[in-house]
């Protein structure tokens, strides 16, 4: 009887576990995302940042993360104006954010790669 409830318990903790996970939904994932990447932008975490992004001008991660160390600028007040779903597979993310005092407004594409989503960067250069 033991056995049965402990493994009625873990049930239920796993089946709740999975019903959360598939509760958020796609526009909530790329929210985060966008979030997460904001987060990594104010606070010069490099790893984040390439993780959170793909960008175009660096296929090699190594050297994305390499030229990523490079960055002067300091990014603070990031906000998220607007996530407009485009397709099935791609969003459009419309972030405020001031960069060295100048305040600055910037739409990035954001795609669904395999199984993650990836903010496309790089693109303007």
């Amino acid at each position: 009887m033991r056995k049965l409830i402990v493994s009625g318990i873990l049930t239920l903790i796993v089946l709740s576990g999975c019903s959360s996970e598939a509760g958020v939904t796609t526009d909530e994932k790329v929210t985060g995302l966008v979030s997460d990447y904001l987060g990594a932008l104010e606070s010069k975490d490099i790893s984040a940042m390439v993780k959170y992004t793909d960008d175009l001008r660096f296929p090699d991660k190594n050297e994305q993360k390499k030229q990523y160390s490079h960055i002067e600028a300091e990014i603070t007040d990031t906000k998220i104006i607007e996530i407009k779903k485009v397709s099935e597979t791609e969003f459009e993310a419309t972030v405020e954010m001031v960069s060295d005092g100048d305040l600055n407004e910037l739409t990035f594409p954001i795609q669904k790669q395999e199984e993650n989503w990836k903010i496309i960067v790089g693109q303007d250069f």
